[in-house]
């Protein structure tokens, strides 16, 4: 696998365009098959019926939400750049992963980054998109 790590930014509108190919549509649903994997806390924003597919838009201001709510939260070295955008492609040499196993590479990758801790709903929220064959972001 190949990981290439892009500059944090203030809003996930950019990088989950990046992710799909194309811009945020409030029309376009992004199913399980497109989101593969998300921190353990998105059970507590969706009701037992609810069908998990929200729009690319309602994808970034949900995880924009955390920025709104604490608008002067700041690292240790006063950056407010909170949006992490990693993108892994497939080695021509290494095989095709399934969507399970595209999934375990999206939740071990969140938790050697330290913002999955297992256990914890309430860490950082991320999701892992996979719009393209042989590439998650």
């Amino acid at each position: 696998m190949i990981p290439r790590l892009h500059e944090r930014t203030y809003a996930p509108r950019d990088p989950l365009a990046k992710a799909l190919g194309r811009p945020v549509s409030p029309d376009e649903c992004l199913t399980e098959h497109t989101v593969i994997g998300h921190w353990p806390g998105l059970d507590n924003y969706t009701f037992d019926d609810e069908e998990m597919t929200w729009t690319s838009v309602r994808w970034a201001e949900h995880l924009e939400d955390p920025l709104l709510e604490h608008p002067f939260a700041v690292s240790p070295d006063g950056d407010r750049r909170a949006i992490l955008h990693l993108d892994v492609r497939l080695h021509p040499d290494d095989r095709d992963l399934t969507g399970p196993e595209w999934a375990e590479v999206a939740h071990r990758l969140a938790r050697a980054a330290g913002i999955e801790i297992p256990g914890k709903e309430n860490g950082c929220q991320w999701i892992a998109v996979q719009a393209q064959p042989g590439a998650l972001t």
